[in-house]
C-alpha cells in the first residue's frame, strides 16, 4: 500500500500512475476546464481557417487594389492624351475658323465686285434705252441726258449746280448731294410741252435710301433749275412694300428687267 506524507508524494504517484492523474483532474476540475483543451483546438482550427480566409481576401483585394491602380493610371494616361488631343482639335478649330473668315471675306468682296459689276451693267443698259423708257413710261420726249451714262457731258450739269449754289439756292452740301445723282434728264412732258427734270436713280434691287435719294435730289435740282423735277427710281426687283413706300413720298417707280 502506497503511503502518501506530503505533497511530493501525491506528485510522484500521478508521475507514475498517469490514469491516477486523469482521475485527479476530473476530481478538481469542473467540466469546463476538461472540455478547454478540445474546445481550444477547435477555436484554433476554425480562427486558422477564417484567417486563411482572410488572408485569401486580402490577397485577393491587394490584387484588386493593384488591378485598380493600373486602370487609374491607363485612365489618367487617357485623360492626359484626351486633353493633348482636345488641344490639338482647338488649335484646328481655331484655324478653321480664321479660314473661314478669310474665305468669307473673300467671297464677300468677289460679291461686292460682281453685285458693283452687275450694277455698273445694268446702269449701262438703263442708259443706253434711257429715252424709250421715260418716253414709254412718263410719256417725256426730246431727252436730253444731262448726267449719267452716254451723258453727252457732265459739265453743263455741274455747271448747272454751281451756278445755283453762287445764286444762294442750294448750298455746298445740296449742291455735292445732286452731283452723285445717277441720272440726270431734260425732256419735254407731254401734253403739256412744259419742260420737265428728271432726278433719277437706278437700282436692280431697289430700296428705301434709293428712293429718298430720288426725293432729295429731285427737289435739290428743282430749286437748282426752278423747274418741276420728278423723282424716279428705275430697278427689276421691286416689292409691294417700296410701292407703298415711294406712293408716300411721291416717287415714280419704274421696273426694267436686268
Amino acid at each position: 500500500m502506497t503511503t502518501v506524507n506530503d505533497i511530493a508524494d501525491i506528485l510522484r504517484i500521478i508521475r507514475e500512475q498517469p490514469e491516477w492523474a486523469d482521475a485527479l483532474r476530473g476530481a478538481l476540475l469542473s467540466r469546463e476546464l476538461l472540455e478547454m483543451p478540445q474546445r481550444l483546438a477547435e477555436f484554433t482550427e476554425v480562427a486558422n481557417r477564417r484567417f486563411a480566409a482572410l488572408e485569401s481576401d486580402v490577397a485577393e483585394l491587394k490584387s484588386d487594389v493593384a488591378e485598380l491602380k493600373s486602370d487609374v493610371a491607363e485612365l489618367k494616361s487617357d485623360v492626359a492624351e484626351l486633353k493633348t488631343d482636345v488641344a490639338e482639335l482647338k488649335r484646328d478649330v481655331s484655324e478653321i475658323r480664321g479660314d473661314i473668315v478669310g474665305i468669307k471675306g473673300e467671297l464677300n468682296r468677289h460679291s461686292g465686285e460682281l453685285g458693283n459689276l452687275r450694277g455698273a451693267e445694268y446702269e449701262r443698259k438703263i442708259g443706253n434705252n434711257i429715252n424709250s423708257i421715260v418716253a414709254q413710261h412718263l410719256g417725256i420726249r426730246r431727252v436730253n441726258v444731262l448726267k449719267g451714262f452716254n451723258a453727252p457731258g457732265v459739265m453743263p450739269y455741274f455747271d448747272l449746280l454751281d451756278d445755283a449754289e453762287d445764286r444762294g439756292v442750294i448750298d455746298q452740301q445740296q449742291r455735292l448731294n445732286a452731283g452723285s445723282i445717277d441720272f440726270a434728264v431734260q425732256g419735254i412732258k407731254r401734253p403739256e410741252q412744259s419742260t420737265i427734270y428728271l432726278a433719277l436713280e437706278v437700282s436692280i434691287t431697289v430700296a428705301d435710301n434709293d428712293i429718298e435719294r430720288a426725293e432729295d435730289r429731285a427737289h435739290i435740282l428743282s430749286l437748282a433749275t426752278g423747274s418741276p423735277t420728278l423723282p424716279v427710281v428705275i430697278g427689276a426687283n421691286i416689292d409691294q412694300a417700296r410701292h407703298e413706300f415711294a406712293a408716300q413720298r411721291g416717287v415714280t417707280l419704274i421696273a426694267v428687267a436686268d
